[in-house]
């Protein structure tokens, strides 16, 4: 166990929370969208169980923290560039009724309610053959 000066703090003290941080940014900001473009929208209220949403939403996460940085240099248009160049292309593929990753979930039925077999990859990955060249 490290010691510490009495003057100075221990790493839990100085540790940032980045999960919470993402998080609250996550439902501050979905607090504010409106419309994402089909009706009813379609979402998963296990949304986290989806990795593609994950990554999806933290890559909106850190561009949002990117152009924020980049107003306080004086880029006044970098929080209107993510929004056209960031949110509405992912939130296109997101929040896509027919082929988006929460088109076979519903928000009152659950995660993956339209699937036979909930424990499947959408997406299937297997190794190529050796003789593939990558």
């Amino acid at each position: 166990m490290a010691e510490y000066d009495d003057d100075s703090t221990g790493p839990e003290e100085d540790a940032v929370d980045v999960r919470q941080m993402f998080l609250d940014w996550l439902t501050g900001h979905l607090a504010t969208v409106e419309v994402v473009g089909t009706k009813p929208t379609p979402w998963c209220t296990q949304w986290w169980l989806h990795p593609e949403v994950v990554a999806r939403f933290k890559a909106l996460w850190q561009a949002s923290m990117q152009a924020d940085a980049s107003v306080m240099d004086g880029d006044a248009g970098a929080v209107s560039s993510w929004w056209i160049n960031h949110w509405d292309r992912h939130a296109a593929v997101i929040f896509d009724k027919s082929n988006g990753p929460f088109r076979d979930c519903d928000p009152d039925q659950g995660h993956l309610h339209r699937r036979k077999d909930t424990t499947a990859r959408i997406v299937p990955a297997s190794m190529p053959p050796d003789d593939v060249e990558l």
